[in-house]
């Protein structure tokens, strides 16, 4: 049986076909675009370790994303319990963590990574959710150059995020 491939037209990419299965279902959205639910991460051989969250709801909306451990390797989150079975997480190890990337105007040399805002991605499910970290060592703008220059770039698994439940 052949599998199921939806086509979708954006403004970054052109038309592209997925398969059914790697759509993401953020059910409240991201932070200010809690209208969009629908997602794809779109990976380009020349942006690694970067990728696209690409909006199957709005094809002008697509962010850059990263595996947060590709630059910060001490990178630690506290998820709750009520988080995990809100995507139906019984696996901490089927959960991709990233963090949306910013690229201002003034170029590469600026761009930051929203720590503080991670989406956490559930293999099993394609089920996911943007989470709101308070109380914590981290912000909406840690510098990813910053980073790459102190040499603490990490390795890129998600396997590695530490999470907690609490």
């Amino acid at each position: 049986m052949a599998e199921e491939r939806v086509h979708i037209k954006t403004v970054r990419f052109g038309e592209i076909t997925v398969a059914s299965r790697l759509i993401i279902t953020l059910p409240k959205g991201l932070l200010g675009f809690e209208s969009g639910h629908r997602y794809v991460i779109i990976e380009t051989p020349d942006s690694e370790p970067f990728k696209w969250l690409q909006s199957l709801d709005d094809p002008a909306l697509a962010f850059v994303i990263v595996n947060p451990l590709a630059f910060f390797d001490d990178y630690r989150i506290d998820v709750h319990r009520r988080e995990l079975d809100e995507l139906s997480i019984t696996d901490p190890a089927a959960v991709m963590t990233y963090v949306i990337v910013s690229v201002p105007d003034g170029g590469m040399s600026r761009m930051s990574a929203n720590l503080q805002g991670p989406i956490l991605v559930n293999t099993e499910n394609s089920l996911a959710k943007q989470l709101v970290l308070v109380n914590g060592p981290y912000t909406t703008c840690h510098s990813l150059v910053e980073q790459v220059e102190k040499g603490a770039a990490g390795e890129s698994s998600n396997t590695e995020t530490k999470m907690t439940t609490g």
